[in-house]
């Protein structure tokens, strides 16, 4: 695969990952802030927008792979 591939596939994911990693420290340390929660929130969202962008990916490409199939009949 060539890095334009690599970029367009994960460019999105690898920058909520680097998004995440910042909260995620800055997370640790608030101690004892109220701030503490809603930044573990936003992490956990993250995890969610990962996923909702790969069960797209494969929504797409099952929908593409099906209409191919159709077309070849």
């Amino acid at each position: 695969m060539g890095f334009r591939r690599l970029f367009m596939m994960y460019g999105l994911v690898g920058s909520i990952l680097g998004v995440m990693a910042v909260v995620g420290m800055l997370t640790y340390r608030l101690q004892e802030s109220p701030w503490r929660w809603p930044l573990l929130a936003i992490i956990v969202a993250g995890f969610g927008t990962i996923a909702g962008i790969f069960w797209i990916r494969r929504y797409v490409d099952r929908q593409t792979k099906e209409s191919e199939q159709r077309d070849q009949r």
